[in-house]
């Protein structure tokens, strides 16, 4: 019963079949009634190994009823041992490119790890499962044989038995232990957002992965401890950044000053009683008209001189940019010259035509949202912001969404 994979993760389950899952109706409120079968998911046919750390298959989708359609009928597993205490390994369409999160940050490995890929990750063929072990004592960290692999075009779904309870992290959550409940838990993946994005936790214990797109990219990391995983993962992605000591001071914030007049009356405020504060922000209404790389010219006329204001006593100065740039012109009818640099450069997200701007509506008003996965996005945003440093001078940045922006806005 704790191993059941749920076959109906949308609500109204029934003893309909049209799935093909096994029905069992139970007492428990939490345990899926509906689950899988073992005769779902994919077929190995063919295993190569091009290197002793490397292992490359292909499969075939096994002939069963299909969840949300548009299954995709081939796949391909890739997998290497990166180094003797790292297992990469990432299942993804065998004919059809789909989006992946850009890996520019992660370093190429170059060292030639020792050890087999053969003494971590056992295939089984049919249906399709993958097994990983310590090398040194054989026990199993992650088993994905217990459910089928689901693979469709908008649905992946992923189940693996877990060797203990000890289960940490999944995000952005409000958790009252560190420790997660293995009792029938779902969590969204890394953020408040909706369903299906998620994990499960069960009680076998085991986790379910479901995501509604790109490909499945996995890191799995050896180390014996806590310590050594946290070692191993820093070596994956690089050390963090170690931030300016002045930055770990208080910090003041607020929506709505109305005016550089009202900031500097609160500047001299806190100064006046003693309050050791090291930073100064303004939220967008220091701008244009809620505009990016602007400012209010008669409200903020002197912002290009407030950082050395806030210098002369010791304190730094962060202004707000919001991700959204407005279409509309800035006062008089000028040019808003940062929106048609980007329209040039094509740096927006784009509707599916590939040609016609996403618009939506932010602060602003209407507006059209950078593509910061284009490298073009990336060099327009990069001199917009060379830009304007040169005209009002700061001393760091905070770029907010429209959820952050709510949150940050809560307090004064």
């Amino acid at each position: 019963m704790s191993e059941r994979v749920d076959c109906y993760p949308d609500a109204g389950a029934s003893k309909v079949r049209q799935r093909g899952c096994c029905w069992s109706p139970l007492d428990e409120r939490n345990v899926p009634w509906c689950f899988f079968p073992t005769n779902h998911g994919y077929m190995v046919h063919s295993l190569q190994t091009p290197k002793p750390t490397e292992l490359h298959v292909e499969m075939k989708r096994m002939a069963s009823p299909s969840l949300f359609g548009g299954d995709i009928q081939e796949l391909t597993l890739h997998a290497e041992m990166q180094t003797n205490n790292r297992l990469h390994f990432k299942i993804y369409d065998t004919k059809s490119t789909r989006f992946e999160v850009p890996h520019e940050h992660i370093p190429t490995v170059t060292s030639s790890p020792s050890s087999d890929i053969s003494e971590t990750l056992e295939i089984r063929n049919n249906p399709f499962g993958l097994i990983v072990r310590r090398k040194e004592n054989k026990k199993v960290l992650f088993d994905t044989t217990m459910a089928p692999l689901v693979f469709a075009d908008q649905y992946i779904q992923l189940s693996a038995k877990l060797p203990s309870h000890n289960i940490y992290g999944l995000g952005e959550h409000v958790h009252q232990t560190y420790r997660h409940d293995t009792n029938w838990r779902t969590w969204p993946i890394f953020t408040r957002d909706a369903f299906p994005n998620g994990v499960t936790l069960q009680p076998a214990p085991a986790v379910t992965y479901r995501t509604i797109g790109g490909v499945l990219d996995f890191y799995i990391l050896f180390g014996d401890t806590p310590e050594d995983v946290v070692h191993e993962f820093l070596q994956l992605i690089g050390m963090p950044v170690i931030p300016a000591y002045w930055s770990l001071g208080f910090q003041l914030s607020r929506w709505n000053y109305g005016s550089l007049d009202e900031v500097k009356a609160t500047v001299e405020r806190n100064r006046a009683i003693g309050l050791p504060y090291d930073i100064q922000y303004t939220d967008i209404d220091y701008m244009e008209d809620k505009k990016d790389f602007t400012y209010d010219k008669e409200k903020f006329k002197d912002l290009p001189g407030f950082a050395d204001y806030l210098h002369e006593k010791g304190q730094k100065y962060i202004l707000i940019l919001d991700p959204a740039i407005a279409t509309s012109k800035r006062v008089g009818g000028a040019p808003y010259e940062s929106y048609d640099r980007g329209t040039q450069q094509n740096a927006w997200v784009f509707e599916s035509d590939g040609k016609t701007p996403l618009v939506g509506e932010v602060w602003p008003g209407e507006t059209v949202f950078p593509d910061y996965t284009s490298q073009k996005c990336i060099d327009w945003w990069i001199d917009e912001y060379v830009r304007f440093s040169k005209e009002v001078k700061h001393d760091a940045l905070w770029i907010v969404s429209g959820f952050s922006d709510i949150l940050n806005n809560s307090g004064n």
